[in-house]
């Protein structure tokens, strides 16, 4: 029984290491992907913030023009996610099969509350970053550019 224990051990160990693992790349891809796309974003709308900003938007009236379709896109992401998430939280969990190790798939549901804060946090924080990139919008030069 002692022996068993320490697999069973050793097991869950490798376990927790490799949930780490995949919860890093997780946060990684979330950041990654939420960076590009407001980069992206902002790429191709240079000359509607320039006008609006001629205009006299205040810089937080102009990020949140620009992030309100970030934040709407996260919030559908979650939405969708969540679900798909349980999916393939019980598809990898079936795949799962030890010699004499059977696991309980149970998820908690404060698991899905830090999914949540995590993404409208990456969220929040990719919208500081670039709201940067809005300020530095030259108003002038990208009202010349020929498109």
């Amino acid at each position: 029984i002692a022996d068993m224990r320490i697999r069973v051990q050793n097991i869950m160990q490798s376990m927790n290491f490799i949930i780490a693992l995949v919860i890093g790349s997780a946060a990684a891809l979330a950041f990654i992907v939420l960076f590009n796309l407001g980069n992206i974003n902002i790429s191709e709308r240079v000359r509607e913030i320039a006008t609006l900003k001629v205009l006299g938007f205040y810089p937080r009236e102009s990020g949140a023009y620009v992030f309100r379709e970030s934040m709407v896109l996260s919030v559908m992401g979650i939405v969708v996610g969540l679900p798909l998430g349980v999916l393939l939280h019980t598809f990898v969990m079936s795949q799962l099969k030890v010699d004499m190790v059977s696991f309980h798939v149970q998820i908690l549901p404060l698991s899905y509350v830090y999914s949540v804060v995590a993404v409208i946090g990456f969220t929040v924080c990719v919208d500081l970053i670039m709201r940067r990139k809005i300020e530095r919008i030259d108003m002038a030069e990208s009202l010349k550019s020929i498109e």
